[in-house]
């Protein structure tokens, strides 16, 4: 089942947004995000104010498609404003209105995906753990597909290397004190980067982190980083999956995400390909 227009801008004014207009309403979205993530303060008001203007819609009508203008960053794997939770009913337009905002700005891409303001920062990120999320909404439709996978998040993020050294650094410090304030500065002092193959020597592949638990039971640590939001999707590589298949009871993959703002995780651990949550792909 895929996405369906609900109680969108036709139920509020009797019309249905045309592409001019959504272009219009997603590049302010986008202008206000960008501004977001890297700092700079801007009035929502204003801009509220404008798009009003020249659409001729009500307010409530584009709180509404900033709301699903949410939903399909979402999916791609982008931040989101806080203020416009998503809305999943969204129609196949707004998804083109999206995909054509995006191609014409790869600027705009890459500073959500890796903000100038979190490089340039002199530490790691806190990290808040917190539970997996549950997906809340049905899959997106073929013409949402199509776009997932043209943006392809999980590789995306696969590929930014400096993002995955931030959430490295950031997932190490977050098991140190773990163990720390369970009482185990041992055990903490302990943890270490995976060693990569060198010269022969004895390698720790298909893992970031090698970490234990409290009772000192050995972890094997994966770390995926995002800026996106909780459901963002991510892959495992080859060397990933052997290690978890080899040690299923010590594999755990820490997912980072929003490390841009607040910078939170939650744990995956599995014995089998199919209990991963619905991020994993």
């Amino acid at each position: 089942m895929g996405h369906r227009r609900g109680v969108g801008d036709s139920a509020i004014n009797g019309r249905t947004w045309n592409e001019a207009e959504q272009d219009l309403v997603v590049g302010d979205y986008l202008v206000m995000l960008y501004k977001t993530m890297s700092g700079r303060a801007y009035d929502p008001a204003n801009h509220q104010r404008a798009l009003r203007f020249v659409t001729n819609r009500s307010g409530g009508a584009i709180t509404f498609l900033q709301g699903e203008i949410s939903a399909v960053l979402t999916l791609i794997g982008l931040p989101t404003l806080n203020d416009h939770p998503p809305r999943w009913d969204f129609g196949d337009g707004l998804v083109d209105a999206v995909d054509r905002c995006l191609s014409a700005r790869p600027g705009v891409l890459r500073d959500l995906t890796q903000p100038p303001a979190l490089l340039g920062r002199p530490g790691a990120p806190i990290l808040a753990e917190g539970a997996p999320p549950v997906a809340r909404h049905a899959p997106p439709g073929e013409r949402a597909q199509r776009l997932v996978a043209k943006f392809d998040p999980a590789a995306r993020d696969h590929d930014a290397r400096i993002l995955a050294r931030i959430g490295l650094a950031a997932a190490l410090v977050h098991e140190q004190r773990r163990l720390e304030e369970r009482g185990r500065p041992d055990l903490a002092a302990q943890i270490r980067l995976a060693l990569p193959p060198i010269n022969g020597q004895e390698a720790d592949e298909g893992c970031d982190l090698v970490s234990f638990s409290r009772t000192g039971a050995p972890r094997r640590i994966v770390v995926k980083t995002t800026t996106g939001g909780p459901a963002t999707p991510y892959r495992l590589t080859p060397a990933e999956e052997a290690l978890r298949a080899a040690q299923p009871e010590a594999f755990v993959i820490h997912r980072l995400y929003d490390v841009a703002r607040e910078a939170r995780m939650f744990r995956v651990r599995t014995t089998q390909p199919a209990a991963l949550p619905a991020a994993v792909v």
